[in-house]
C-alpha cells in the first residue's frame, strides 16, 4: 500500500529536523543550561617557590553569547581548554565547551613595607601557604546572568572569598550578631592566646559594634610567625570578612589587633583622600575602647593610646590632607584620638554615639566625602560637634583627652579607682612597714590597695598587679556605687633593677638593689688570757656599710690564718656573730675579723689561783704557825673549788 501524501511529508519533515539537530551537535556552541555563570579557582601547592598552582574553571549557561576573562598580573599560563588568548592577560571563550578552564601559576608570596616595618603580607612556605585568592575579571554578553565565584583548595586547606590557607589546620567557630566566625589555626602556628578566647573576643566586638549590617561570615587565619616576618600585625582584605592576624598577637591590649582587623570587616564605605584617615583611626579607636570596656586594660592604658595621637611628631598633621602625614602613623594615632573626642562629645552632649554617625554613611561602596562625614555628624550631634570634627580634621589643632571621670560621665558604667595606701617589706632581712618601695634582692614588697567605685553603676572589677607590664597577681570583686574594699598584693623581687609596678591607674617604681656589704664595728673576746688547749669565744658586731640591708661573711683570723667563717645578714641596726677559737701552744696571738682585732695570751701552764709558800709566810713578821696553817687550809679549799 502506497503511503499517502501526508505521510510522505511527515517523513520528510522529521528527516530534515534530524539533519539539523545532527549538524548543530557537530558545529554549534556547547553550553550549560540557563543559570548563573559559575567560576571556581582551584588552588594547590606549586613546585615553584613563592607560587601556587591555580586552575580557573567556568560553567557557562546557554544564554551567554560571548565571554572573556582577564587573569591577574604576573601569572604564567600552562594550559587552556575552551579559551584562546586575545591579549596580554585576556582570554576569550571559544564556545567548544560549556566548562572551559585555564591553568596557571600565581604569585603567592607578597613582600613589602607597612609603616616602618618590612615583611610579608602573604607567604608561600614549604609546607603551607597563606595567600590572597586570584582576582579573575569576567565580562560577557547575553542575558546578564549572575556571576558566582568560589575558591577551593585541592588537598589540605581552606579558602574564603579573598584569602586562602593551604596546609593542615584546625578550625574554631562561633556566632554572634548574625555573623558566623571561622578561626583557622594552621598546624604551623603557635597561638599566644586560647583560640576559644579569640572567637569570644570577636563575638563581643560584633555585639558591641553597631555601624551597619555585618557580613554573614568572618574568616580569620592565625598567621604563623616562627619562620616569617610579617609587615603588618594583621591584614583585612576585600569587601567581606576575610582577615589574618599574627599568631603572637595578644588579646586585651590598648591596640587589640584582633579587634582592629575585625572593625575593618565592618567598614563598607569608600573613603576619599579627605576621609582616608577614618579607616585606620576608627579601627584603632575601637581596638582600645572595647578592651577597656571589657576590663582588660585600665583607663590609664586606654588614655596612653590616645596620648600617642597628641605626640609632637604629628604637630603639622591635618587628617583631611594625607600629604601632611609624611609617611607617619597619623591616621592611626591622631585618628583614634579624634574619634575618641567625637564619641565622648556625642554621648555627653547629644545622647548619641559615634556608631550612629558611622551607620549613616556606612553603605557598601558609598563614597564618603569630607562633606558627607561632617553632615552626618551634624545631623546626629549638632553643629557644635560638627565644628569640632571640622577643626580637628582640617587644622593642626589637637583634641583634649578626657579624664576618667569625664569618660565615665559620658559612657556610663562603674568607675573603679585604686589607691595604694600602705607599702611594707618582708624577707630574710626585715619585716616592717616602709615609706617607699626601696628594697634589696630577695625581699618581698607588700601593698595594701583600696578599690573604690566612684561611678553611678555597680560593677565587677579585676584588680591586676603588673610588674613591668607582666601580670603577676589578680584580685576580683564587685562594688556598688560609692563602695570600697581593701586588696592586698605582694611580689618578691629576686634581681636588682627598677621595676614599674601598676595596680589599676596607680603606678610606682620599685627600686631593687644588691644588698650592701657588712662592716665590723666591735670585736670582743670572752677572755684574753687562757691556758694551752683552752678555747675563747670571740664575738663580732656588724652593721650595714650603706643605707640598706647588707649580707656577707665574717672571717675569723688568728695571726692572719683563717680559722672560722660565719655568714650574717643585717636588716636595720646591727647583728652579732661569734666563733669559738682554740689555742694549742703558749704565746701571744692576734685574733681579727672585719678589720677589728683582739690579743689573746696563752700561758705556758694552766692558770689558776696562787698557792702561798708556807715557808715564806712563816718568815714574815707578824705571822706565826697558826696563821700559816689557816693559810694552807684556805689555799686547799680554793684549789678544790677551781
Amino acid at each position: 500500500m502506497k503511503p499517502s501524501a501526508t505521510a510522505r511529508l511527515l517523513v520528510l519533515f522529521f528527516t530534515l529536523v534530524g539533519c539539523l539537530v545532527g549538524a548543530a551537535a557537530v558545529a554549534g556552541p556547547v553550553a550549560a543550561a540557563d543559570g548563573a555563570i559559575e567560576l571556581e579557582n582551584a588552588l594547590s601547592q606549586s613546585e615553584t617557590p613563592d607560587r601556587i598552582d591555580v586552575e580557573t574553571r567556568l560553567s557557562i549557561p546557554a544564554s551567554t553569547v560571548d565571554l572573556e576573562i582577564t587573569l591577574p598580573e604576573g601569572v604564567e599560563v600552562r594550559e587552556t581548554d575552551g579559551f584562546r588568548r586575545i591579549g596580554d592577560r585576556t582570554y576569550e571563550w571559544t564556545r567548544t565547551t560549556s566548562t572551559p578552564s585555564v591553568s596557571y601559576e600565581f604569585e603567592g608570596t607578597v613582600y613589602g613595607t607597612r609603616g616602618d616595618r618590612e615583611g610579608h603580607s602573604f607567604v608561600v612556605a614549604d609546607e603551607w601557604a597563606l595567600i590572597r585568592t586570584p582576582g579573575v575579571d569576567v565580562s560577557w554578553t547575553g542575558t546578564q546572568p549572575d556571576l558566582v565565584r568560589e575558591n577551593t583548595v585541592e588537598g589540605a586547606g581552606i579558602a574564603s572569598t579573598h584569602m586562602a590557607y593551604l596546609g593542615p589546620y584546625t578550625e574554631h567557630t562561633g556566632a554572634a550578631a548574625g555573623q558566623e566566625f571561622r578561626l583557622v589555626v594552621p598546624d604551623a602556628a603557635d597561638l599566644e592566646e586560647d583560640p576559644e578566647d579569640i572567637v569570644a573576643a570577636l563575638e563581643t566586638a560584633a555585639e558591641r559594634l553597631a555601624i551597619g549590617e555585618p557580613t554573614d561570615e568572618v574568616f580569620v587565619v592565625a598567621a604563623p610567625t616562627a619562620e616569617h616576618t610579617w609587615a603588618p600585625a594583621g591584614l583585612q582584605r576585600g569587601d567581606g570578612g576575610d582577615m589574618w592576624v599574627r599568631d603572637v598577637e595578644r588579646l586585651g591590649t590598648n591596640r587589640d589587633t584582633w579587634v582592629h582587623e575585625y572593625v575593618h570587616t565592618r567598614q563598607r564605605y569608600e573613603p576619599t583622600d579627605a576621609t582616608r584617615w577614618t579607616i585606620e583611626g576608627m579601627a584603632d579607636y575601637y581596638a582600645a575602647l572595647f578592651p577597656y570596656e571589657a576590663g582588660d586594660i585600665t583607663y590609664r592604658q586606654f588614655r596612653t593610646k590616645l596620648e600617642d595621637g597628641a605626640g609632637s611628631e604629628y604637630d603639622d598633621v591635618r587628617l583631611a590632607e594625607p600629604e601632611s602625614w609624611d609617611d607617619s602613623s597619623a591616621d592611626y594615632d591622631r585618628g583614634a584620638l579624634v574619634f575618641a573626642h567625637l564619641d565622648r562629645r556625642l554621648r555627653a552632649d547629644a545622647d548619641t554615639t559615634l556608631d550612629a554617625v558611622v551607620a549613616r554613611v556606612n553603605e557598601p561602596g558609598a563614597e564618603l566625602t569630607q562633606q558627607a562625614f561632617l553632615d552626618a555628624i551634624e545631623s546626629v550631634g549638632g553643629d557644635e560637634i560638627r565644628a569640632d570634627a571640622e577643626r580637628y580634621t582640617e587644622t593642626t589643632a589637637v583634641p583634649p583627652i578626657a579624664t576618667q571621670s569625664e569618660h565615665v560621665d559620658a559612657f556610663g558604667g562603674p568607675d573603679i579607682r585604686y589607691a595604694i595606701e600602705e607599702t611594707a617589706v618582708s624577707g630574710p632581712y626585715r619585716s616592717a612597714a616602709g615609706d617607699g618601695p626601696r628594697i634589696v634582692a630577695e625581699e618581698t614588697l607588700e601593698w595594701r590597695v583600696r578599690a573604690e567605685n566612684l561611678g553611678d553603676d555597680a560593677g565587677s572589677f579585676e584588680a591586676e598587679l603588673r610588674v613591668d607590664g607582666e601580670l603577676v597577681a589578680i584580685e576580683t570583686g564587685r562594688l556598688d556605687p560609692g563602695e570600697s574594699t581593701t586588696i592586698r598584693f605582694s611580689h618578691a623581687f629576686d634581681s636588682p633593677g627598677e621595676y614599674e609596678v601598676e595596680v589599676g591607674d596607680e603606678r610606682v617604681t620599685a627600686i631593687v638593689e644588691e644588698p650592701a656589704d657588712i662592716e665590723a664595728t666591735v670585736l670582743e673576746a670572752a677572755r684574753t688570757t687562757v691556758g694551752p688547749g683552752d678555747s675563747v669565744t670571740v664575738r663580732v658586731t656588724v652593721a650595714s656599710a650603706a643605707d640598706r640591708p647588707a649580707t656577707g661573711e665574717v672571717v675569723f683570723d688568728v695571726d692572719g690564718t683563717p680559722v672560722a667563717t660565719e655568714s650574717v645578714r643585717v636588716g636595720e641596726g646591727t647583728a652579732t656573730v661569734e666563733a669559738a677559737i682554740e689555742f694549742e701552744g703558749p704565746g701571744t696571738y692576734t685574733v681579727s675579723a672585719g678589720g677589728r682585732t683582739a690579743t689573746i695570751t696563752v700561758e705556758a701552764e694552766a692558770t689558776g689561783p696562787t698557792v702561798p709558800d708556807p715557808t715564806a709566810i712563816d718568815d714574815q713578821s707578824g705571822f706565826g704557825p697558826a696563821v700559816a696553817v689557816v693559810a694552807l687550809l684556805v689555799a686547799s679549799l680554793l684549789s678544790r673549788r677551781r
